[in-house]
């Protein structure tokens, strides 16, 4: 084809047709525009579809995590019901109708449960991994990309669950030194000891001891509502992702 063209221009030219030359140099001009045209919007065309299933991609896998992410609220959520009936269990002991090794007896079943807890904190890989790569552009919802930002972003482990473990530890630390009686030592370490006897154990009477339960009933709860929350966040944020998967 391009030998044919510079024949056709050696023929006009050697005819001294100039006046035809130029209409033909014009259009041979404007067929290689077209072309550069052509070349460009294909060009677009491809690292648009690039763009387009890079979003989906990232979209299909922050979906994922967010379903699973509500699973693991649903656990915390199922865990704290056991964690506050036992809470209310060991608020019993203060009862003036038991003895010590009733009460001592209570916390003793109760421990397994009480000094474990369960925290949220959202899968985020699938985010981080966008953000260090500088994709966060692909996703073309500004509206979507601020939802997003603001859940992977949002500090989970400091503020209420921070403070629910400190109090948490703090009885573990506490009062669960009460346990270790005369009797204790001698019936689960084989010791001999000058510990204090189990009747003279005074937790019953710790008014630190109840109100660090109370507190950390308290905590639990509003753990219960921010994760109640977030729920709500994270189910939004699946029907925002919905609307711009194909």
């Amino acid at each position: 084809m391009p030998t044919i063209f510079r024949k056709l221009r050696k023929s006009l030219l050697t005819e001294n047709k100039f006046s035809k030359y130029l209409v033909y140099a014009a259009g041979e001009i404007v067929l290689v525009v077209i072309g550069i045209l052509i070349a460009l919007q294909i060009n677009t065309c491809n690292n648009q579809k690039i763009q387009n299933d890079k979003e989906q991609f990232y979209l299909s896998e922050i979906k994922s995590t967010l379903i699973q992410d509500s699973l693991a609220i649903k656990k915390v959520l199922e865990y704290n019901i056991q964690k506050k009936k036992v809470i209310g269990e060991m608020m019993g002991i203060f009862s003036d109708t038991l003895n010590n090794r009733e009460r001592l007896a209570i916390l003793d079943r109760s421990t397994d449960v009480f000094v474990d807890y369960r925290l949220f904190e959202p899968s985020s890989t699938t985010f981080n991994n966008m953000i260090s790569a500088e994709t966060i552009s692909v996703i073309q919802d500004n509206q979507l990309k601020n939802m997003l930002t603001n859940y992977y972003e949002y500090n989970y482990a400091e503020g209420l669950q921070e403070r629910l473990v400190q109090m948490n530890r703090k009885v573990v630390d506490e009062a669960f030194p009460e346990f270790f009686t005369r009797e204790f030592a001698k019936a689960q370490l084989n010791l001999d000891t000058e510990l204090k006897p189990i009747d003279e154990v005074e937790l019953h009477k710790s008014s630190v001891f109840l109100s660090d339960l109370y507190g950390i009933s308290y905590l639990i709860n509003m753990q219960d509502d921010f994760l109640k929350r977030t729920l709500s966040d994270i189910d939004k944020l699946i029907k925002k992702i919905d609307q711009n998967l194909d």
